[in-house]
Parts: structure tokens; C-alpha cells; sequence
């Protein structure tokens, strides 16, 4: 007569197992397939490491001292993060969430961009009035650019070819291009210009003047200012939504973000959030607009739609997020 046992420990064990490595592989896939934002904390020399679906941190990594700015490259998966104290560039592998390796600098960076190939990194040198140009391979400085004074923020066009420098202390922003490393043209602006965003078509570029209170709009085919937009108190950095047609920018001095639109250039909404907000991006794929409180130590999540603040996400010590903050890995 035929019976049916129970199983016994030991063929019990590989099943437990295989379904333990397939539960790690998914939730390993589901980490790399992410939306994620990096968010530079100057006050603890940290990058945290927020998902954007699960609006929670999921790393935090060390980096070099009092990180500011950030840039992030898809293709090749990796993060570049400016210390200005430190000296040097953090490159962590988005993939495996870590911080693969430093790069020193002889200057102290503050704003970052990277090239669509991955094979350059713009560093703007505040305190030297110069832009200089990375590889991020060797960590070699392959040239140094005169720019204006205090270079801060930096913009590349869509197709890499034009590298927009904010220089804050000239109040003015240096054209560049990208490949003969000249100079091409300068344009004024408003005061202390900090912050620069592209719009989605490229054709224009959003200035941040600190002082002024405005947003300076340039074009970007005649390089000459289209508009003068009115914002809040003190503001820092900007972002447009995925259509272009708004457009929000972080006010420092009244801790709100202003929702500028695009197409009447009016100011339609002013957005109380929690204090000294500085970095600011846009999440296409939620369509949410975070923005860094250096104040709070918080990310604020903003709906881009209601335009009110969904949720805040705490995060580092004095979070700057300076710069195209949010990539996704895969």
C-alpha cells in the first residue's frame, strides 16, 4: 500500500532556499529598477539615497567633506557628488549603491554637470573664477576655463555641445562650448545669479538671481533674456514641470516654492515648505516636485498638480541637492 509522508527536513531545505535567493533577486531588481534622488547633506558629509516610489531612504553613504553638488549619469549608472571642503569628487555606482571612488581635486567644487557620453565632468571652481573639465576615468583635469567670479551653478544643453556657467559674483553667465573649451559669448543677468534649469525643449534657460528675487529666461538659440520673472524671497534653484509649462523655484529667504506660468509668467502659487529650501527637481515619472530643507534636514514632496506638499522624507544633516539630483538605475 502506497503512503504519502510528510517531507523531511532535508528536502524541505532547498525549497526554502530557492525561494529565499528568488525573494533577494526580486527585491535586488526591484532596488536597481528604481527612481531614486541623491540628496548631498553638507552638514554630515553625507548622500542620501531616497526611493522615490516607496518615498523612504534607502542608503546613506559617506562621502568627502560637506558635499554640495550633484550630477547624475544614467548611462553609465553613476553619481558624481562635489566636497567642497574636501576637495574632491564622490563617485558612487548606482547599481550597487556605494561609493566607488574619490577623486581629488586641487580646487574646491561646487557645481557639477556631466556629459551625455559620460566621459566628461564639469566642475565649477568657486574661489579661481574657472570651469574645469574632468575625466572621470583617469580623474585627470584635461583643461581649465576662466569664467566669471564665483562660478556656481551649471547647465548643459540637450545634445552636450553648451555648457552654462552661473557666475554669481559678476552676475552674468558664461556660454561655453564644450568642444574647442572657449569661451563664446556672456550674458548679464540679475544679481548673484545660482541656480540654472533647462527647459524641457531646450530652448530656454531659467536663471536663479538671488538678490534680485527673480528668474532671469534666456534663450538659449540667440542667448539673449527673453523675460524677468518675479519670485519669492532670496530664491535659490528652479525646475520646470515635464511640459513646460510651469515652472517652481525654492525661495531660501520665505521658505516657499513659487509656481511660476510659463506661458502668462505670473506667478500662480506660492507654496509654504519646511525651512530654507535649496535644491529642487522634478519627477516625471509621479509627476512631484522635490525640493531639499536645509533647514529641517527633509526632503519635501510637492504634488505638481494640487501644488501642496504631499509628505517629507527626513534625510541628512543640512541637505543642499544641488544640481539634476534624481536618476534612475536600472
Amino acid at each position: 500500500m502506497f503512503v504519502l509522508k510528510a517531507p523531511g527536513v532535508a528536502s524541505v531545505r532547498p525549497c526554502i532556499q530557492m525561494l529565499a535567493g528568488l525573494w533577494l533577486a526580486a527585491t535586488l531588481w526591484c532596488v536597481q529598477a528604481a527612481e531614486l534622488a541623491y540628496v548631498s547633506n553638507q552638514g554630515d558629509h553625507t548622500v542620501s539615497v531616497v526611493d522615490l516610489q516607496q518615498q523612504r531612504v534607502l542608503n546613506t553613504l559617506t562621502v568627502g567633506k560637506a558635499p554640495v553638488g550633484v550630477a547624475v549619469d544614467e548611462q553609465r549608472q553613476k553619481v558624481y557628488v562635489s566636497n567642497v571642503e574636501g576637495r574632491s569628487l564622490s563617485v558612487i555606482d548606482m547599481q550597487r549603491q556605494q561609493v566607488t571612488r574619490t577623486i581629488d581635486l586641487p580646487i574646491a567644487p561646487v557645481g557639477l554637470a556631466v556629459s551625455p557620453a559620460g566621459d566628461r565632468v564639469y566642475v565649477a571652481d568657486w574661489y579661481h573664477n574657472t570651469l574645469l573639465v574632468v575625466d572621470p576615468d583617469s580623474g585627470q583635469v584635461l583643461a581649465s576655463i576662466a569664467v566669471g567670479q564665483a562660478p556656481a551653478g551649471l547647465q548643459l544643453s540637450q545634445d552636450g555641445s553648451t555648457l552654462y556657467v552661473a557666475n554669481r559674483d559678476s552676475n552674468d553667465i558664461s556660454v561655453i562650448d564644450t568642444r574647442s573649451k572657449q569661451v563664446r559669448d556672456r550674458v548679464k543677468v540679475g544679481q548673484h545669479p545660482f541656480g540654472l534649469s533647462l527647459s524641457p525643449d531646450g530652448q530656454q534657460l531659467f536663471v536663479v538671481n538671488v538678490y534680485s528675487n527673480t528668474v532671469s529666461v534666456i534663450d538659449t538659440r540667440t542667448q539673449q533674456v527673453l523675460a524677468t520673472l518675479a519670485t519669492g524671497d532670496h530664491p535659490y534653484c528652479a525646475t520646470s514641470d515635464e511640459r513646460g509649462q510651469r515652472l517652481f523655484v525654492s525661495n531660501t529667504g520665505d521658505d516657499s516654492v513659487s509656481v511660476i506660468d510659463l506661458a502668462t509668467r505670473q506667478t500662480i502659487r506660492k507654496i509654504r515648505v519646511p525651512g530654507t529650501p535649496e535644491g529642487i527637481a522634478f519627477d516625471t515619472q509621479r509627476q512631484q516636485v522635490l525640493v531639499a530643507s536645509w533647514m529641517d534636514n527633509v526632503i519635501a514632496i510637492i504634488d505638481s498638480e494640487r501644488l501642496v506638499v504631499k509628505t517629507t522624507v527626513a534625510v541628512g544633516v543640512q541637505p543642499r541637492a544641488f544640481g539634476q539630483f534624481i536618476g534612475r538605475s536600472h
